[in-house]
């Protein structure tokens, strides 16, 4: 594994420089090496570590492009930041940037950012305790809670970070699966540090939370009732790398290179776990013991408009997309 640059530049540069970097194209975005400077938003989640490895690895660096990371709170934040030219990508699952497409915002999917891998939903459905092993979300409960199942949610106070995003979703339809009504869930906002003490100083019932963060929750007495990801997604990608419809249309050569930079990454990162972890361990300033100890996505090199049309046609049957959405027009380049 290539050395991790001193400091992270890529990573911690400053948000002068990445507002400067956005835009569309010209002369301000080349560095003096003559690479051209892209911002990308991120959620302190373990695929930025697949990110920060194809940083590392210089697969970006092969198509032109230098990466700015700008951390966010959470998938709507960065499409906020998308939509409003302050970042160039940005991390998002599927949900989140459905509920986006719904609301108006045009955005396209570049490339896929992580997901499961063929043939996990039947293994799970053949053996639901191995849900675990694939599902980078669940839900946390205390471990004195009489919370046992998703059910058990129904006039409950739970967290996620962001209404109507994927753990909202992915959790109601798990509560809706067991016979509670989500409708009776007092959902309410808080990002994933925050989240976790919350649930230890018993201020929520239960947390919805991502690795690294479950791992925290659980070392520090939590206990997992329900990995609602794995029930609800199917296999292929989840996460998507995303860009404004706008840049797509001004600079498509731009958005072709960071998209062939992805496919490299995703390809180098599933073969590659434990640098995937490491990069993500320093990223993310967490124990690398913690990313280890949580589940390993997959890292799909394309992104199968089927996929996101699979999660759009169960988020209207919730109740939560109001209309239809061809996923397949969503696809840079379709």
């Amino acid at each position: 594994m290539k050395t991790l640059r001193t400091g992270l530049v890529a990573a911690t540069a400053s948000l002068a420089l990445a507002l400067t970097a956005c835009g569309g194209g010209g002369e301000e975005r080349k560095t003096e090496d003559g690479l051209t400077v892209v911002t990308v938003a991120y959620t302190p989640i373990f695929s930025v570590g697949a990110l920060q490895l194809g940083i590392d690895q210089g697969f970006f660096e092969e198509q032109g492009l230098q990466v700015e990371l700008k951390q966010v709170a959470n998938p709507p934040s960065g499409i906020a930041a998308v939509a409003g030219d302050e970042v160039d990508f940005n991390y998002t699952p599927s949900i989140p940037f459905l509920n986006a497409i719904a609301n108006g915002v045009q955005l396209e999917i570049v490339g896929a950012a992580d997901g499961y891998a063929e043939g996990t939903k039947a293994e799970v459905e053949a053996d639901p305790a191995v849900g675990l092993k694939h599902d980078d979300t669940a839900v946390v409960v205390p471990a004195s809670s009489g919370i046992e199942s998703a059910a058990d949610l129904e006039g409950k106070t739970v967290s996620v970070p962001a209404r109507g995003a994927q753990l909202e979703v992915t959790i109601a339809a798990a509560i809706e699966a067991a016979g509670g009504d989500p409708a009776k869930v007092n959902w309410i906002t808080l990002d994933f540090p925050s989240a976790v003490s919350s649930l230890k100083s018993g201020r929520v019932d239960a947390a919805g939370l991502v690795v690294p963060f479950v791992t925290q929750a659980v070392q520090a007495g939590g206990r997992i009732i329900t990995s609602p990801g794995v029930e609800f997604f199917d296999d292929g990608a989840i996460g998507l790398w995303v860009s404004s419809a706008a840049l797509a249309k001004e600079d498509p050569e731009l958005v072709k290179s960071f998209e062939a930079a992805v496919e490299a990454t995703n390809e180098y990162a599933a073969a590659h776990v434990a640098e995937a972890q490491q990069a993500a361990a320093t990223v993310l300033k967490t124990d690398l013991a913690v990313v280890q100890a949580g589940s390993v996505p997959a890292f799909p090199t394309t992104v199968d408009p089927a996929d996101v049309q699979s999660v759009a046609d169960r988020m209207k049957e919730l109740g939560y997309l109001k209309k239809d959405i061809d996923a397949a027009s969503l696809v840079f380049g379709s």
